[in-house]
């Protein structure tokens, strides 16, 4: 159970010649001035149990978000099969992420002056996300609640469990209250690995080809079936189907130049205390909705009077969705009889076999792998309608090598071997001898630091602050180890401002946190702190970035002075 806030009507008198009256619920109170005897409502907190599925976002949608207030009639409409049966859903908005890629060159036809390889771009990585209206979001939680709970419950009766490990909670331990995480689905292979040191290895890394977009409709049909003891979808649950299979969708940017670049947004209503108002503003584009506290691009009546042309129906006889609340769940649904046929057929090999989502591993010894790929291959192609292709495919070879071992990338085709390229999985690297953090990782973490130094220099410079000086502690939190440490947070009481009560949320610490938990993970493979290692680097870089920054701070003010 999640334990949030919901906000309760209650009604009390005021006695005559009492000019305030005050209501307490907990640590809250209203107060109100009245010179007569009157009757006025107050809205106090009550601390209220909600389910795991109420989940509220707070993105532009074609209706207004929801709140804790909408719990309780929300509940009652999703249990109602009925109404769900008969439940009208809004198209899905659309968006793409563009992800670049950076790769050396392998060519080694240029260098720079410290001798590192020229960097080229190469083909950026195109993801199409779609958004549901808040109230199907909803929707689409309770039934992926629904499915997950019947998932879990078959496939603990599976030796298969523990092989798939992706959007689950898997307990660390049989009395743990954490879960795993993709740190520790990484070791259990790289252990698998080592613990067979003495065996020539093979291990196949193998990507399913637009998962998602490739899902057969027959197929998902009679696996979401199959996971309710049914023999076809109920009503109810065959209008969700409906709704994910066939896919209607609206283009962001053609609804937000709809409305001429304007949007619904929430704001404060100046000298009341708490109250906000929806109002429409213009916004100069989609990269300032969050800064703007933009909260819908319309509202569900203004869309379905004006625009009902831009839907686009996709027209889809495959594919579902990636990106609403139930997705997730029905790619392990849809997998459940090619994971029982891989993981029996890798176990009576004495391999290992995991799958986290699309990506899946498999280790087995030299001899089996022709084998394997090939029973992979025709097996997703035949029963599940998907395709791992070649090019999504990567072969490792793990065996001894003077004395060491050590492993190394083979072309699948030719047979030949890179002793450059190691295995990579799940974020990591794996060589025989040691685990090390991918160099992509700390490459984002490096690129995020120089955009939050440029927008910290901008603020300063334009800010009221006569000095004009960067706001470092902030830097310092997000980008180092002081800000690393996962803790409590506590918050100054409402009651007294000068006391800090305990909260249940906790501040999770920055990606040097990652880091650290994976080198702790990692070291029973390692032996030594090499993944810590790999993040000391940081600390020089955070400065030489904040050294550079203050000069050009400190440039540009005195420019502005002079001015």
């Amino acid at each position: 159970m999640v334990i949030k806030l919901f906000i309760a009507k209650i009604t009390i008198s005021i006695p005559e010649k009492s000019s305030v009256a005050r209501a307490t619920c907990g640590e809250s109170f209203v107060e109100h001035v009245h010179s007569k005897p009157a009757t006025i409502c107050i809205w106090p907190y009550f601390n209220m149990e909600t389910e795991d599925w109420f989940k509220l976002k707070r993105y532009p949608h074609l209706d207004l978000p929801l709140s804790i207030k909408d719990y309780r009639w929300i509940k009652k409409y999703v249990e109602n099969e009925k109404k769900i049966k008969k439940h009208s859903f809004l198209p899905l908005i659309h968006k793409c992420i563009v992800k670049r890629k950076y790769r050396a060159d392998e060519t080694d036809s240029y260098r720079t002056k410290k001798g590192e390889r020229k960097r080229i771009i190469g083909t950026p990585k195109i993801r199409h996300i779609y958004y549901a209206s808040h109230m199907d979001s909803l929707v689409f939680s309770y039934y992926n609640q629904l499915l997950t709970s019947k998932y879990e419950e078959k496939i603990k009766k599976e030796l298969f469990n523990e092989s798939i490990v992706a959007y689950r909670k898997i307990p660390i331990d049989l009395d743990s209250d954490k879960n795993k995480c993709n740190i520790d689905f990484a070791k259990s292979a790289f252990q698998f690995i080592k613990d067979n040191s003495d065996k020539n290895l093979s291990v196949i890394i193998a990507d399913v080809t637009s998962f998602f977009d490739h899902l057969n409709h027959k197929v998902l049909k009679k696996q979401w079936s199959k996971v309710l003891n049914e023999t076809t979808l109920p009503e109810h649950h065959y209008n969700v189907f409906k709704a994910l299979t066939r896919l209607r969708y609206v283009e962001s940017d053609q609804l937000f130049n709809s409305y001429k670049g304007s949007m619904l947004v929430e704001k404060g209503v100046p000298n009341k205390n708490g109250e906000k108002e929806t109002k429409r503003i213009e916004i100069e584009s989609n990269r300032y909705f969050k800064e703007k506290n933009a909260i819908a691009y319309c509202t569900k009546k203004e869309f379905l009077k004006n625009n009902l042309n831009l839907v686009i129906s996709a027209q889809n006889t495959i594919g579902i969705p990636q990106g609403s609340p139930i997705s997730a769940t029905l790619a392990n649904i849809y997998m459940w009889d090619f994971d029982s046929v891989i993981f029996d057929t890798v176990k009576s090999m004495n391999g290992f076999y995991q799958r986290y989502s699309d990506d899946l591993i498999i280790v087995c010894e030299q001899k089996h792998e022709d084998h394997i790929i090939k029973v992979l291959r025709k097996r997703i192609k035949n029963q599940e309608k998907l395709e791992i292709h070649p090019s999504k495919t990567k072969i490792y070879r793990f065996e001894k090598i003077d004395g060491l071992f050590k492993g190394f990338e083979i072309n699948e085709d030719t047979k030949e071997h890179n002793y450059n390229r190691t295995l990579e999985y799940l974020g990591f690297t794996f060589d025989g001898q040691r685990v090390l953090i991918k160099n992509s990782g700390f490459s984002k973490f490096y690129r995020s630091m120089k955009r939050s130094f440029r927008k910290s220099t901008s603020l300063a410079l334009h800010s009221k602050n006569p000095d004009k000086s960067i706001f470092k502690s902030g830097l310092y939190k997000r980008f180092t180890h002081k800000g690393a440490k996962r803790k409590l947070i506590y918050r100054p009481s409402k009651t007294d401002p000068t006391k800090y009560e305990r909260t249940k949320k906790y501040y999770w610490g920055n990606y040097l946190s990652y880091v650290y938990k994976a080198n702790d993970s990692m070291k029973t493979i390692n032996e030594s702190d090499a993944i810590k290692k790999q993040g000391r680097k940081f600390w020089n870089r955070f400065n030489l970035l904040m050294n550079f920054h203050e000069k050009r701070l400190k440039s540009k003010a005195s420019v502005q002075q002079r001015r």
